[in-house]
């Protein structure tokens, strides 16, 4: 099977939102981050508050609407910063390779990526997971990395699902697929 396709900014946007989104570590870390921040700002603002002699209802009421502010604005700023490096990466020189025409050939035993100053052959055991957004397969063949392969890459989806199946074949864990 042969597929042909042009990998977008919004494709590598796409994949690393959906990266963002699930992945148990960055959500932790996340979840931590807005916890912290707003605590922080509820006890330091009441502290300095108590010791310039300004603590009244009025100044508590201002530091709980920011920290409420900070504890559910976080994910949106997160997600934003994320979209902010993906383009920042993109627009580097280096990675101009990135985005552009590929072509994806699955053989019997490995499948090979090409594209502009591209040609990466991967065996089908080197799958670790797949991911799947409402566009894209993502084909993990490290814990970072993975091949992107829109959904219009596929004439059909009896051609989209006999992909599925080859490309998931030697994954055991359930789970690890999409």
């Amino acid at each position: 099977m042969e597929l042909h396709y042009d990998i977008t900014k919004q494709d590598y946007i796409d994949f690393n939102l959906n990266y963002f989104v699930n992945n148990a570590m960055i959500q932790r870390s996340i979840l931590m981050t807005r916890i912290a921040t707003a605590v922080l700002v509820v006890v330091g603002g009441t502290v300095l508050m108590y010791w310039v002699k300004g603590l009244s209802v009025l100044s508590v009421a201002v530091y709980l609407a920011l920290a409420a502010l900070c504890f559910f604005g976080t994910p949106w700023y997160m997600k934003r910063k994320v979209v902010k490096n993906t383009e920042r990466i993109l627009r580097n020189a280096n990675n101009k390779q990135l985005c552009g025409p590929k072509t994806l050939t699955l053989r019997e035993d490995e499948f090979e990526l090409s594209g502009e100053n591209e040609d990466t052959v991967y065996q089908y055991e080197a799958v670790q997971r797949t991911a799947t957004d409402a566009g894209h397969y993502y084909i993990f063949v490290d814990e970072f990395s993975a091949v992107i392969v829109p959904f219009s890459a596929f004439e059909d989806e009896t051609q989209k699902k006999a992909f599925y199946e080859r490309i998931t074949a030697h994954i055991q864990d359930e789970a690890l697929k999409c």
